[in-house]
């Protein structure tokens, strides 16, 4: 009996967020929302993954790991206001909303397609359409499949969402330019669009008055659109929600209470946005018919940051982070400061007496004299209330955690990008994007931050290849202050197998372990370093790309197409298991290590194996200590080039065998490293010599004849417990440059 689809094994297709160039909240979204589309990742149990898309193009990474989200931006535009997104979160809701889209939302824009806390199970954005008059409307990008009495359906494509994207963005821009009042319909007669199938987000009965928003633009003149978020801070959970702002005012229903009340005035032109935050703090509603107000003319300070080299600021983050008094509940507002696309005006604000309210920035910058930077900076700056002084700097080098970073890619040259996600101390959500990098590359990369920061990591390794990335990440890690540290990134080949923690994880977790009546296993994309797991998008055709099949005893548990792994139910006693899994890559388009296949068997009680250390997740835990699991894995590191390929002549590549961090040492009886020409199946064994601690040198010759051939890679390896890993890369390397 499996319990797979309980802890997310595997990844369903995705739904849409789209986070963004706000620091970024989103929480994981649980099944049923039909606001976003793509392909569906296939995951493994340590954690809930999913892959989105926005109405407007945009796409997102989500990933939560323990308790914490994670979520990476690849945008569909690169420049100018339809680059600028919004993150927001309230009570368990968050939201990702392109600024282009801000002027309409609540009105003509449901928030209901910016809802990132539910994945959907389609291929596509799928849209309902309400709009006046008898003929069928036209939307850029939108396919209407029904229309009558004025309610249609349609959908728009990863590729078509951008069309949608731009041409909101150039209606944006004109309404900004001419004053333009909130309209009544968008794109001539739809007065509505709303995620297919959404239903009103519902929130707890109270006694409710009525309270009237006003607000004021910074020329002091009334706000025409806008929108903004409202949270009771005695208690969060008795409201918490949007507001649309219409011709300077909003009317709300609100349980009585003390209040925070977060919005934002947005201006645009074809090159940039500029906002200006308004904050009110500790608002007491008593009775219907009060009048609170927001200013945008109190916003009047522009965030700042110094590095100690020059740098060019790739990404510039403010997130205004409210909680109520009992900490039970949380609203964030995440707006980009980015200098070229964005411009942000904070109002100074002194930490409330009714709950909290903190001001968190984040910083991503490079060096720009070649490109890809030969150094960069990624770190932030958490305030208590909003401070009047918004300079920030960045600590000296000696003070900065620094990893000396190369990334490989699968050919000489690859449009790749990079990422890395500050999570500020207290913090569980945070965003980044992912920034176009040439690779191979190979930089300086330091972080810095408060005591207690940690960071996830996301690379990806085509870039062009919007709709199926090719996304590997690490979890969040907490970096030491002063500390260098040595990275490798997509250093092929690809392996399948069981991760490890990242050191300094702020969630280790186990794939490979087990209770007394239940077992976890999962065998994941690997580039050679444990910690860093990569994603495999299913195909929206329904072929599968990857299978996974355990047995115990020769008895079969699971045997599924797209999964890498599950949680089963197992008996106490001795039973030798083994699992089979195999990837294919298509999708991501890579030129090495295609797909890989996996074959391991273990023997396993529920009174063998160590137990896990103290503070580590496992899916299968029930209440109880869990043990883990003797897996065996092999990564080999070929000693070639960045781009993947083995010079000729003679070499030794590395092996390293051995079980899971924390699983203990294994006892090895046998290595075997064989090679063979892709596709041909004539396999040559390679000299293999142990080099100490499960390292093995296996000698590779490669002569002059042989440039220019793929090779598939083969790894095995028993132990004295029984165990064994059949382990094959195919197209895992090239011979000669």
């Amino acid at each position: 009996m499996t319990s797979s689809s309980a802890c997310g094994f595997r990844r369903r297709i995705a739904a849409v967020a789209a986070v963004a160039t706000a620091a970024a909240l989103v929480a994981l979204a649980p099944p049923g929302s039909a606001a976003a589309g793509g392909a569906r990742p296939v995951t493994g149990p340590e954690r809930a993954a999913h892959d989105v898309t926005l109405i407007t193009g945009d796409r997102a990474h989500v990933v939560t790991t323990g308790a914490h989200t994670s979520v990476t931006i690849l945008r569909a535009a690169t420049h100018g206001p339809a680059a600028v997104v919004t993150t927001m979160r309230t009570g368990d809701r968050s939201y990702a909303v392109p600024a282009v889209a801000r002027p309409y939302l609540g009105r003509q824009l449901d928030p209901s397609l910016f809802d990132v806390s539910r994945p959907d199970g389609g291929s596509t954005v799928r849209v309902d359409l309400a709009y006046t008059g008898s003929a069928t409307p036209s939307l850029p990008g939108v396919t209407v499949t029904s229309a009558t009495a004025g309610h249609a359906s349609g959908y728009l494509t990863p590729a078509s969402a951008k069309l949608f994207g731009a041409a909101l963005a150039r209606q944006a821009v004109a309404d900004s330019a001419a004053g333009q009042s909130a309209r009544s319909a968008l794109f001539g007669t739809v007065t509505r669009i709303s995620a297919a199938g959404s239903s009103p987000v519902v929130t707890p009965s109270y006694p409710m008055h009525t309270l009237v928003i006003r607000a004021v633009d910074h020329r002091g003149t009334q706000l025409r659109d806008g929108f903004g978020f409202l949270m009771n801070v005695d208690d969060g959970r008795k409201y918490g929600g949007f507001f649309s702002i219409d011709e300077g005012q909003a009317r709300v229903s609100v349980p009585a209470g003390h209040y925070l009340a977060l919005a934002s005035e947005d201006r645009f032109t074809d090159t940039s946005v500029s906002s200006w935050l308004m904050v009110a703090t500790d608002y007491a509603v008593t009775g219907s018919g009060q009048t609170l107000t927001l200013d945008a003319r109190k916003a009047t300070e522009v965030p700042s940051v110094t590095t100690p080299d020059p740098a060019l600021t790739e990404g510039l983050l403010v997130d205004v982070v409210g909680t109520d008094a009992k900490d039970s509940a949380g609203i964030d507002f995440g707006t980009d400061a980015t200098p070229g696309h964005a411009r942000l005006f904070l109002p100074p604000t002194r930490p409330p007496r009714h709950g909290t309210l903190n001001e968190q920035t984040t910083l991503n910058a490079r060096d720009a004299s070649v490109p890809g930077g030969r150094y960069r900076f990624d770190g932030g700056w958490s305030d208590t209330g909003i401070p009047s002084d918004q300079r920030h700097a960045a600590p000296a080098l000696a003070r900065m955690a620094r990893i000396d970073t190369t990334y490989y890619a699968d050919a000489p040259s690859r449009l790749g990008g990079t990422s890395r996600i500050v999570f500020l101390p207290g913090s569980f959500f945070a965003s980044s994007f992912i920034f176009p990098t040439q690779l191979p590359l190979v930089r300086a990369e330091y972080a810095f931050g408060p005591r207690g920061t940690a960071y996830a990591d996301a690379v990806l390794g085509n870039v062009a290849d919007l709709d199926d990335p090719a996304w590997f990440d690490q979890e969040p890690h907490v970096l030491a202050p002063g500390s260098r540290t040595v990275a490798t990134w997509l250093r092929n080949p690809i392996v399948q197998s069981v991760p490890d923690p990242a050191v300094g994880s702020t969630v280790p977790m186990s794939v490979a372990c087990r209770t007394r009546s239940s077992m976890t296993l999962a065998l994941e994309p690997l580039d050679n370093v444990p910690s860093h797991v990569g994603e495999v998008w299913a195909d929206p055709s329904g072929q599968p790309v990857a299978h996974f099949r355990l047995t115990r005893d020769g008895r079969t548990l699971l045997d599924e197409d797209d999964s890498l792994g599950a949680v089963v139910d197992v008996p106490a006693g001795r039973a030798t298991y083994r699992a089979v899994a195999t990837i294919d890559r298509r999708l991501a388009e890579p030129k090495l290590s295609t797909t890989t296949t996996t074959d391991v068997s273990f023997s396993s009680s529920a009174t063998s194996g160590p137990t896990a250390p103290a503070g580590w997740l496992c899916p299968s835990t029930e209440g109880t200590a869990s043990t883990l699991l003797p897996v065996l894995r092999a990564l080999v590191d070929l000693g070639g080039t960045t781009h993947g390929s083995v010079p000729v002549g003679s070499r030794s590549f590395d092996v390293a065998v051995g079980y899971p961090s924390g699983a203990g040492t294994a006892r090895l009886t046998s290595v075997t490293v064989e090679v063979a020409r892709s596709g041909s199946g004539a396999w040559t064994a390679l000299p293999v010599v142990a080099s100490g601690s499960g390292h093995y040198r296996a000698a590779f010759t490669a002569g002059s004849a042989q440039r220019g051939r793929v090779m598939d890679l083969r790894v095995s390896a028993t132990d004295a417990a029984g165990g064994i890993v059949h382990q094959t890369t195919t197209r895992a390397f090239t011979i000669g440059s």
